[in-house]
């Protein structure tokens, strides 16, 4: 009896092996896959805070621009491990380089949230994913309805 049990075990233990071999690719892109999108998540989390800081702070100047709001928004972003790259940042409505209306609206079209490791791996679109994010905010120094001092 003891004999067959130990001859049980040493069939038993390649088989372990086999079976280890085969799960092993599976956990880790399992893992591999949580941290990437955890990384991407972060880096989206970062442009929405960084867009709404960025037309927080326009929202309160009382000549608002695009070169302002963009540095406002490298700064605010730079804090953080994900820069941004304020080339994709954006006002609307845009007149060559300032942000007018009543409303301060930022935003971003197509900005890459890259996947470092399952990225190459699951052949994404280029190896990243792009996202669009729009902020806007009212304009605390806008004229009331009506006019007023200063207003046209």
């Amino acid at each position: 009896m003891l004999r067959s049990a130990r001859r049980l075990l040493r069939k038993r233990v390649g088989a372990i092996i086999v079976e280890f071999a085969l799960v092993v690719p599976f956990l880790f892109l399992i893992v591999f896959g949580i941290i990437d999108f955890s990384r991407a998540y972060a880096q989206l989390n970062n442009i929405n805070s960084s867009l709404r800081e960025g037309a927080r702070y326009g929202a309160a100047q009382k000549l608002r621009t695009l070169s302002d709001i963009r540095k406002e928004i490298d700064r605010f972003s730079s804090t953080w491990a994900n820069k941004i790259d304020t080339t994709y940042v954006h006002c609307s409505p845009n007149p060559p380089d300032d942000c007018l209306g009543d409303n301060v609206e930022v935003y971003v079209q197509n900005y890459p949230i890259t996947l470092p490791t399952l990225g190459p791996f699951i052949k994404l679109t280029g190896n990243q994913i792009t996202v669009t994010r729009h902020v806007s905010f009212r304009w605390e120094r806008s004229c009331p309805v009506g006019g007023g001092a200063g207003c046209p």
